[in-house]
């Protein structure tokens, strides 16, 4: 119908930002024009919640995030689903890339904490830094983490162990992430659309990359970025423009504003 509501949801990295730039005017401007016309508009993310920006996280235009892709989903300021890593784990994590001398970043509710975290490493939130196998259990033992991100390509020995909890998504050779087992992006948007009584059909997905592949098939129109990956395009309904240049204000005035 012309007038129904869109939910529509959107990926950070290489969507709206680009190295830590954005989001741009041009997709600001008719993000915000979705929104007044009563368009529902979400994050989707592979970061967890304290690793997103402050200016996506507290937009006025926001309606909600999925979060740690799918590991948590928040409407409005309530969670409405949330998993993460259990505690009594993360020690063998940490112990594992201790062993590695690697790199290896636990992204969270409430804080990002590293293993080796290089100085460039930026966000606007809390960087705690790792230097024991049990500062889960001791120094930061309220931390809540629902996603690794790992530097380098990904060894045996990291997949033998890693794979019993996560789902593990390769970005050779610059890093891999892992992901809660059974969560998704596409899970989390059946969360959002079954608590707002919003049709699948009325929802729009837009991203970049493999760990969007899932949301944009199973979004009523998945849309992917002029600049994303090649498997992502061959699966997505539409293909906008790129990053920092309009591609999410474009199809959003085409698929949204203008129908």
């Amino acid at each position: 119908m012309k007038n129904s509501a869109k939910a529509i949801f959107l990926d950070i990295d290489e969507t709206l930002v680009t190295n830590e730039t954005g989001p741009f005017p041009d997709d600001v401007e008719q993000i915000e024009e979705a929104h007044r016309r009563g368009h529902k508009i979400f994050l989707s993310t592979g970061r967890g919640l304290a690793h997103i920006p402050g200016i996506l996280k507290d937009a006025p235009w926001l309606d909600g995030i999925i979060a740690g892709a799918g590991a948590l989903v928040i409407i409005g300021d309530h969670a409405v689903y949330h998993k993460w890593i259990p505690q009594e784990l993360l020690p063998a994590i940490c112990a594992l890339y201790f062993q590695l001398d690697k790199f290896c970043v636990f992204e969270g509710t409430n804080g990002v904490y590293g293993i080796k975290l290089p100085e460039h490493y930026n966000t606007d939130k809390k960087i705690f830094s790792v230097t024991k196998e049990d500062d889960f259990l001791t120094k930061y033992s309220d931390a809540i983490i629902s996603k690794l991100t790992i530097q380098g390509d990904i060894s045996e020995k990291e997949r033998d162990f890693l794979s019993e909890y996560f789902q593990l998504n390769t970005f050779p050779p610059v890093y891999f992430e892992g992901i809660l087992l059974g969560e998704s992006k596409s899970k989390g948007m059946s969360i959002v659309l079954e608590t707002l009584g919003i049709p699948r059909a009325n929802s729009i997905a837009i991203g970049d990359s493999r760990n969007d592949i899932d949301i944009i098939c199973a979004a009523g129109l998945g849309i992917a970025m002029g600049n994303a990956c090649e498997e992502l395009k061959a699966v997505a309904g539409e293909i906008t423009g790129d990053c920092g240049k309009g591609g999410v204000g474009q199809a959003i005035k085409k698929f949204v504003l203008d129908q």
